[in-house]
């Protein structure tokens, strides 16, 4: 478990990951910003807008799960990854230690999140519970995606580049940004193709119905994505 153990402590050494995956996630859900807090719903036109606190809360873990997950281009800028394969650990290993390393702080803020809402904030603890499940497969997804970036791109700054627009647009396609009831049906279309689309739907049904027939079904199409990304950057040649 070397390279768990390394690319966590690398990880959560990297401060940007510490705003992302701890100050600004627990802040949100301390303090409950926006009015209204996580259940509240207002019309806009025929549709209905919900708070954009649970969706904020969301993007920051996508975010943080992206600098939690770049263990992997790092590793192949300084040459990490041919002297870690040169010994007794299989490529296979080498991916499954460093998405647990990734997964590892991203469940326990996920679940510290349901916690605090329950205690702070009175949550009925179905929607805590949902709400940590939607964000640690988002997180997931987020990971995996993370790892199919790192094996197209050998350039860490181009990476990291390209890698924050695609955010963005993956982001505002998937209602994290911009409410789904606002975007012109094209768009949201186009957006169904990325995991924060689905995690966007989950959340909404979570506050409107509890965890539904839809919110499994969002909560399985994020799983897929995660399940896909795992296996193609699990075939890419990495080095």
């Amino acid at each position: 478990m070397t390279v768990f153990k390394y690319a966590l402590w690398r990880g959560l050494k990297n401060p940007a990951s510490l705003i992302m995956n701890c100050a600004m996630p627990l802040l949100l859900v301390i303090f409950n910003f926006e009015f209204g807090g996580f259940g509240a719903a207002a019309a806009v036109g025929d549709e209905a807008v919900h708070s954009r606190t649970p969706f904020l809360v969301a993007l920051m873990l996508m975010f943080g799960a992206f600098v939690m997950a770049r263990s992997i281009q790092v590793d192949k800028m300084d040459g990490t990854i041919t002297r870690i394969l040169a010994g007794p650990v299989t490529m296979r290993g080498y991916l499954v230690q460093n998405f647990m390393s990734a997964m590892v702080p991203m469940t326990v803020l996920s679940i510290a999140l349901g916690i605090i809402g329950v205690a702070l904030h009175s949550w009925e603890i179905s929607f805590a519970l949902g709400l940590a499940i939607c964000y640690i497969l988002l997180s997931a997804t987020s990971i995996g995606l993370s790892f199919v970036w790192s094996c197209l791109f050998k350039d860490k700054e181009t990476s990291t580049a390209v890698l924050s627009v695609l955010i963005t647009a993956i982001a505002s396609l998937g209602g994290l940004m911009i409410p789904l009831a606002l975007l012109p049906r094209f768009l949201r279309f186009l957006g169904a193709l990325f995991p924060a689309h689905w995690a966007t739907r989950a959340l909404e049904n979570l506050m409107d119905y509890g965890m539904n027939t839809q919110f499994w079904l969002s909560m399985l199409a994020m799983f897929l994505f995660t399940v896909a990304y795992l296996l193609y950057g699990g075939k890419r040649r990495i080095i």
